[in-house]
């Protein structure tokens, strides 16, 4: 597991441990304590959501066929908007950075350390926390030049 990763995982589990001492101490309402756990597994779940996922090894041979390979992680608000806006396109291959450590060490290898999602590749250009639109811009531009 990706230490960002087990980091996120273990903030997201912080509620649910303040929940248990506040049970505990007896100082928080029933509906406190509550609201405070189904918080914390929400955040769980988000931060443990797996998603779509190519492995890089795949992803890196479509490279320069007219798509985009998109390197995402869980719980990464740019990523998820992107995953939604995106969904339903076919020109896209989607790699979790946290399922790959090879694509973790790609991601970071752009982006100078840092593991800094989305990332996007098309072809030989990189695009930082593209919007929706930027990237269906490239790409459309992309298959405009190839054609």
């Amino acid at each position: 597991m990706a230490p960002e990763r087990r980091k996120q995982l273990l903030l997201g589990l912080l509620p649910v441990l303040l929940a248990l001492v506040l049970l505990v101490l007896g100082d928080g309402s029933p509906w406190l304590i509550g609201a405070v756990v189904v918080a914390g597994l929400l955040l769980v779940a988000l931060l443990a959501r797996r998603g779509r996922h190519t492995p890089w090894r795949s992803a890196a041979q479509r490279l320069g066929t007219g798509g985009a390979v998109v390197f995402w992680k869980p719980g990464c608000v740019y990523c998820e908007r992107l995953l939604h806006d995106l969904r339903g396109d076919d020109r896209i291959t989607w790699v979790n950075v946290w399922a790959d450590p090879q694509a973790n060490t790609e991601v970071r290898r752009l982006n100078n350390g840092d593991e800094l999602t989305p990332t996007v590749l098309i072809g030989d250009q990189v695009l930082r926390n593209p919007s929706a639109d930027q990237l269906r811009t490239r790409l459309t531009g992309t298959a405009a030049d190839g054609a």
